[in-house]
């Protein structure tokens, strides 16, 4: 498989993910990344775009490279400084009605990505993941 990029800069709202998610979707299906693998990255793109739009706000980059049996994704964002990799992992032993809301999504992220990094700089939120197939 060669190389392949998809960069993207658009508003941060709710009303402009389905596209954006869509998009990113076919993208990976056209790069080659086996099926499996685009549903676990597709759960990581729709969680942390999410949170971003609901709760950041601003304008989103998004920088994905698909190169030698990996898919790395960039997404940065204006928002309010926040790293969701401090937020402690979720108690998964307790039943669905005992547990916290929220942190559910970063902790999936976490757990299905080969790799994940969070950096705050120049005045953007940075998050990085990373997975192999």
């Amino acid at each position: 498989m060669t190389a392949a990029s998809f960069t993207r800069r658009q508003r941060a709202t709710e009303a402009d993910l389905p596209a954006l998610i869509g998009a990113i979707e076919d993208w990976l299906e056209h790069a080659g990344v086996p099926p499996a693998d685009v549903a676990r990255l597709m759960i990581a793109f729709d969680e942390v775009l999410s949170n971003i739009a609901h709760h950041g706000g601003g304008t989103v980059d998004l920088a994905i490279t698909s190169d030698a049996g990996a898919v790395t994704a960039v997404i940065a964002d204006d928002g309010p400084p926040f790293d969701p990799l401090a937020l402690p992992a979720p108690d998964t032993s307790l039943g669905i009605d005992e547990r916290a809301v929220g942190g559910l999504g970063i902790h999936l992220v976490r757990e299905m990505m080969d790799e994940v990094r969070y950096a705050y700089d120049h005045g953007r939120n940075m998050l990085t993941f990373r997975k192999t197939f």
